[in-house]
C-alpha cells in the first residue's frame, strides 16, 4: 500500500454500490485515474471527498497501488 496526496475532481457511487473517485497524484506518479473505495467506508469516503472537491482542497490517501481501480483503504481532506 502507498500514502499519495491528490487532486480529486469527480466522485461518485458505482452501480455496486462503491464509492468511485476520480484522483491525480500530487507528485505525478499517476494522472486522473479512477479508484474504489473500500465497500466498509462508502460514506464516510464520499463524504471526504465531496467536501475536498466543494472546498477545492487535496486528500490523502492509502491505495493498493497507483493503477487504475486500484482500492482506497483510508481518505483523509487536507487543508
Amino acid at each position: 500500500m502507498i500514502d499519495k496526496v491528490c487532486d480529486i475532481r469527480r466522485a461518485g457511487i458505482n452501480a455496486n454500490g462503491r464509492v468511485q473517485l476520480d484522483l491525480q497524484a500530487r507528485d505525478g506518479s499517476f494522472t486522473w485515474n479512477w479508484f474504489l473505495g473500500t465497500p466498509t467506508l462508502t460514506r464516510e469516503m464520499l463524504a471526504v471527498a465531496l467536501a475536498a472537491i466543494t472546498a477545492e482542497k487535496p486528500v490523502e490517501c492509502t491505495i493498493d497501488g497507483p493503477t487504475a481501480w486500484a482500492e482506497i483503504h483510508a481518505i483523509f481532506y487536507v487543508k
